[in-house]
């Protein structure tokens, strides 16, 4: 994002941040909303099987309370966009709340409000597209040297020859070794170093000249920057851009046709620039709870799938795998684990093998003072998870 771009964002986010809660003020003062009443989603030809809950027998009563708390803006469900629950290869719930455009929709000019951002979701279906690539061919193996792949670029700034070392892997778990820190910044402010990758004259040389600071696969770096290196990686080695790339191998399949995109040197920022409907969301969810298939299609080996949503760090109550995070939550006295993915402002797709269940929604609370005000796990372990518990 140019940088002109990102300081027009955070001038604005303040002022809509006033009118969101000056609406909200508003809502508050008229008349409360009618009590939520569900109906089964509709099918639309987009390749899913809709359910009502009672075909699945799942009870309704603390979903419509989720709703109600959720349109009555009650503390801990605010800022959430769309809900979509599926159980048993069958959606069974949806729930669009967003109605109207907001700032990160101007990042790539989208004009279509069920195309949510994804934010970091994008780094998860960015790993799912590395897979598919060394299912295919186009990369050899996990442990390829990421250097191999930039020969046309400069290593002389920082250079440590422990940059020889690194391996795509090292990439995908984020044990890339390099100095990297984006989580002390908010990410609206210029100063985060995703921030300042983002507005680099040469964004993917910012990356590589960052030195180096931990041995290659020793230390957990969360990096947006290894993450859109990995798109760049994928374009070298397929010689297709990745857009084009994920059109032919992810989206056909799975008869995704609406997305947008917002794009950083050119190309579909890997690590945070992808727009795609809750729906759409919740099939890359299923393609992976499927291991690897839609609709009998083999779109990603079920190895890829088994090794990229491993606990291969471990952090006690958290794990990451190949750009999956791994935990777990608790209902009805149960524990279900997890991979999931994650994206700022409130952005998931839950995967719980255990239950049979794939669970995305869209957020926007991008502020901490938003982000106080959802309680996710609320939501998850009171509302969602004990009716989905057979």
């Amino acid at each position: 994002m140019h940088l002109k771009k990102l300081l027009f964002i955070i001038f604005l986010i303040p002022q809509l941040i006033a009118c969101d809660s000056g609406n909200k003020k508003e809502q508050a003062s008229n008349t409360p909303p009618s009590p939520y009443l569900y109906q089964q989603p509709i099918e639309t030809n987009d390749g899913w099987q809709t359910a009502s809950l009672d075909e699945l027998n799942v009870e309704s009563t603390s979903l419509n309370s989720l709703m109600d708390n959720i349109n009555n803006n009650e503390f801990g469900y605010r800022f959430i966009d769309s809900i979509v629950i599926v159980k048993s290869n069958k959606l069974i719930f949806h729930e669009q709340i967003k109605d109207k455009l907001d700032f990160t929709d101007a990042w790539s000019n989208n004009k279509n409000v069920d195309l949510h951002i994804l934010n970091s979701v994008t780094k998860s279906m960015t790993s799912a597209l590395i897979g598919i690539a060394i299912d295919q061919g186009f990369i050899p193996h996990i442990n390829v040297k990421i250097i191999d792949y930039f020969q046309h670029k400069s290593f002389d700034k920082n250079w440590h020859d422990s940059k020889n070392d690194v391996t795509l892997k090292n990439w995908l778990t984020m044990r890339h070794g390099l100095l990297w820190d984006e989580w002390n910044v908010s990410y609206l402010e210029s100063s985060n170093l995703n921030s300042q990758m983002n507005n680099a004259k040469d964004p993917i040389q910012f990356l590589l000249d960052r030195p180096m600071s931990t041995t290659p696969g020793e230390t957990f770096a969360y990096s947006t920057g290894v993450s859109f290196g990995l798109g760049r990686i994928l374009q070298h080695a397929t010689d297709m851009t990745v857009t084009e790339f994920m059109k032919q191998y992810l989206f056909e399949p799975l008869k995704i046709t609406r997305f947008d995109t917002w794009k950083l040197d050119g190309q579909l920022h890997t690590g945070s620039g992808l727009y795609l409907t809750t729906r759409d969301m919740a099939k890359f969810g299923q393609l992976f709870l499927n291991k690897g298939k839609w609709q009998g299609q083999q779109v990603i080996s079920e190895s890829w799938i088994t090794e990229s949503t491993r606990q291969l760090i471990n952090k006690g109550n958290w794990g990451y795998g190949y750009q999956w995070w791994i935990t777990s939550y608790f209902a009805n006295n149960q524990k279900l684990d997890t991979y999931y993915a994650d994206g700022f402002g409130g952005q998931y797709i839950f995967v719980f093998p255990q239950i049979d269940t794939v669970i995305a929604i869209t957020g926007s609370a991008y502020e901490s003072s938003q982000r106080e005000q959802r309680n996710l796990t609320q939501i998850l372990e009171q509302h969602i998870l004990p009716v989905l518990i057979e």
